[in-house]
């Protein structure tokens, strides 16, 4: 299965790399490493994640730092929504569903 972050995806893992390598690298090794091995989890799990409002999206969680990654599988491939942390604005799950575009393949 292919995984394919949108650009709001990318966005949010651009903004956690600046914050988070100026104030503590290692804190920042481990965070990245965290949310990596979640995203892969996804295709051999796909439905481990938990429900949302929008029928076809699912969250996975990163439980040790509290991060959010919804994502939806059209086909053979995983599209990976967001990643931001419980914190902070999450999905909005009242816009429209659109993956084709603004995708980014990883």
């Amino acid at each position: 299965m292919n995984i394919r972050f949108s650009t709001r995806a990318l966005i949010d893992l651009e903004k956690l790399h600046d914050y988070l390598l100026e104030k503590s690298p290692n804190g920042y090794r481990n965070v990245a490493t965290a949310i990596e091995t979640t995203v892969r989890d996804i295709p051999g799990n796909l439905f481990r994640g938990r429900k949302t409002p929008i029928g076809e999206v699912w969250e996975r969680v990163v439980p040790k730092y509290k991060y959010i990654i919804p994502y939806c599988i059209r086909g053979d491939t995983c599209y990976i929504l967001r990643v931001y942390h419980s914190s902070r604005p999450g999905l909005d799950y009242d816009a429209p569903l659109d993956v084709r575009e603004g995708i980014a393949e990883k």
